[in-house]
This record gives C-alpha cells, sequence and structure tokens, in this order.
C-alpha cells in the first residue's frame, strides 16, 4: 500500500481517536492501553531493566524532544521508556530554550523522572530535529537511540534494537521504515514507497526508518554534513526523518529492520496525525525536502 493512501485512511479513523493498524484488535488494544497505561503508571513501580552491555561496549543515550503544547503527556512516553527491559545509559531530553522561560516549572513536572536519570538539556530551536542533533554532535562515539515524544513504547523496544545491532554492528537499525523506490535511476515521490516496508527484512539502503518506533544510530553512520545546520533550516527543516537518511545514504550505510512486518507504533491519543504529517505527506513537503537535499549534496539514489 502506498504511503498517502495509509496516512489519508489513517487521517479518516484518527477523527474516532483510532491509529490505523493492521487488525482490528490492534485499534482495540491501543484505545485501552491510553486509557489504562497512565493509571498503571502511577501506580506501579518502575523496576530498572538489564544493562545493555549486555549487547554493546558503547554508551547508548536515548534522545528526544518535545515542545509545550505536548509537556502535559510527556509523561507516558517517558515511563514507557523508564521501563524498557534493558536500560540506556542516559536518556536526554532537549527542550527549546525560548519556549520554557520557566525552568523551575519544567523541573518540578518532570521531578520523578529526573530522580530516576532524566537528564534535560536547553537549546536552540530545531524543531523535530533537536531530538538527535545536539546529541550526535556532543556524543559523537556513543550510540544514539532516537525517540518521539507521542509514542508509549513497548517494554522491549530498546532491547530488539540492541539485538538487532550486535548481529548487524556499524548499520543503523529500526523497528519501522518505508521502503523507497527507484526506477530509471529516478527516486520516485515519497507516496510510492512501500509503507512500512510490507513484507520485507534484513540490510537494505533504501530503507527510511520512521523516527516514531524507534532507530538506532552507531557512532560515525552519518556524514558530517548532518551538523550543516544553516543548510538544513534551509532545506530540511521539517523533515527530520529525510534529513537523517540522506546523512546515510551520503556515506553508504545500510539500514536494518528488526523484524518482518513489525506492529504499528501506539501514539497518545490526540497528539498524533497532526502538523508535520499533514505538511509533508498531504502537502507534499517531504518531496520537496527530498529533492532539495538531494540536489544540494549531489546524491545518486541507486538501487541495491
Amino acid at each position: 500500500m502506498q504511503v498517502k493512501k495509509s496516512y489519508e485512511f489513517e487521517k479518516k479513523v484518527g477523527y474516532l481517536h483510532i491509529h490505523f493498524l493492521d487488525m482490528m484488535v490492534w485499534h482495540i488494544l491501543k484505545v485501552y492501553l491510553n486509557k489504562r497505561l497512565p493509571s498503571y503508571y502511577h501506580k506501579s513501580k518502575i523496576i530498572k531493566g538489564r544493562s545493555c552491555r549486555e549487547y554493546v561496549d558503547d554508551e547508548v543515550i536515548v534522545s528526544l524532544t518535545t515542545f509545550p503544547a505536548r509537556m502535559d503527556k510527556i509523561y507516558i512516553t517517558l515511563e514507557s521508556l523508564f521501563r524498557q527491559t534493558v536500560r540506556p545509559d542516559r536518556i536526554i531530553l532537549w527542550l527549546a530554550d525560548e519556549q520554557y522561560p520557566d525552568k523551575q516549572k519544567v523541573k518540578e513536572c518532570l521531578d520523578k523522572y529526573l530522580k530516576l536519570g532524566l537528564e534535560i538539556r536547553y537549546c536552540d530551536d530545531l524543531r523535530s530535529h533537536k531530538k538527535y542533533y545536539y546529541t550526535m554532535k556532543y556524543y559523537p562515539s556513543s550510540i544514539v537511540i532516537t525517540v518521539d515524544d507521542d509514542i508509549i513504547y513497548s517494554e522491549n523496544m530498546i532491547e530488539n534494537l540492541l539485538k538487532t545491532s550486535r548481529k548487524y554492528p556499524n548499520k543503523i537499525v529500526c523497528n519501522r521504515a518505508h521502503l523507497m523506490k527507484i526506477s530509471n535511476d529516478r527516486l520516485l515521490p515519497y507516496n510510492d514507497w512501500l509503507y512500512r516496508a510490507k513484507g520485507c527484512l534484513g540490510e537494505n539502503i533504501l530503507f527510511c526508518p520512521t523516527g516514531c518506533a524507534g532507530v538506532l544510530y552507531p557512532p560515525r553512520s552519518l556524514s558530517n554534513h548532518v551538523f550543516d545546520v544553516e543548510i538544513l533550516k534551509d532545506i530540511c527543516f521539517f523533515a527530520d526523518d529525510i534529513w537523517l537518511k540522506c546523512m546515510s545514504y551520503l556515506i553508504g550505510t545500510e539500514v536494518v529492520l528488526t523484524g518482518k512486518d513489525n506492529p504499528e507504533v501506539i501514539d497518545i491519543i490526540g497528539t498524533s496525525v497532526t502538523g508535520l504529517a499533514q505538511l509533508n505527506v498531504e502537502q507534499g513537503l517531504n518531496d520537496k525536502q527530498i529533492s532539495a537535499v538531494t540536489k544540494f549534496y549531489n546524491i545518486n539514489w541507486k538501487s541495491n
């Protein structure tokens, strides 16, 4: 199924607060979890997962960002991250300095997670690019796992990424991706890509990871151009997934899916199917941005 058709159906059922999934039972499960998990998180104790040293030697950092409109629900995502079967070395939340003038209020809001080890760092506003940019820049020797702020992550999300990374060292690992399509040495429009890479498995340089499900980036898996911040702002400011894909393709880093037909992500009701998704998919902004990056860096897209 093409990306745009899938997204359009997802948006229609989104008005009922249901995400497009493969099976009706998953619809019901998502709604149920959205209702029950906050209460469960409040009442149950967080038990730390096993060390990530079981799988990798490098430091593992989970990196994410959010903005004021989502601060009241960010705790749900954080809870799911602190309850992982395998714990990362660090979890860093990047906030745009100008958006949070009352830093004390932020500390009070996230006090529970600060005590658990959450690091809050303030930075310039790079929109969604904040979730990876500064962590990768300041910690170039670390494994960086990027996540989104509107997802309830399964407890084995990090473990799945690390297990796969151990089998495929130095490759980008993701739980979810679209398969880019090329015809006659020409990259086809985003909406013609294979949605969620249905039926695909293993490694492929044309997998485009979707950050919502969690993506693992080993050290040096991206071109140093990833830090060309002024260029980023000018030509790809609204699509961090596209920018990161181009930066990995530039140096030939392959991408590995953790499994075949992984279940859809569980988004936090009321936070998804808005904003960038509408701009990038409905209005074709993804194509405009990937075209601009391709032209600027002279990327030659080729099939495997």
